[in-house]
């Protein structure tokens, strides 16, 4: 039941991960250095993610023995 759990945890941060970095390229910064600064941070915070999804995904395959 846990891997289950796993699994799940890491499709939903992959998804969230790729909804910020859809979200982060409808923000317009222009003339605002605010905006710019957030769609920079939602853009990261979503490549990280799904870095990290992806990275957690390949290693649940392997056996850890």
């Amino acid at each position: 039941m846990n891997k289950k759990n796993n699994k799940n945890q890491t499709w939903i941060r992959l998804a969230s991960s790729v909804l910020l970095i859809v979200l982060s390229t409808q923000i317009r910064p222009e003339g605002s250095t605010l905006l710019g600064v957030l769609q920079t941070l939602m853009l990261g915070v979503g490549m990280v993610g799904c870095c990290l999804a992806i990275w957690k995904f390949s290693k649940g395959g392997k056996n850890k023995g």
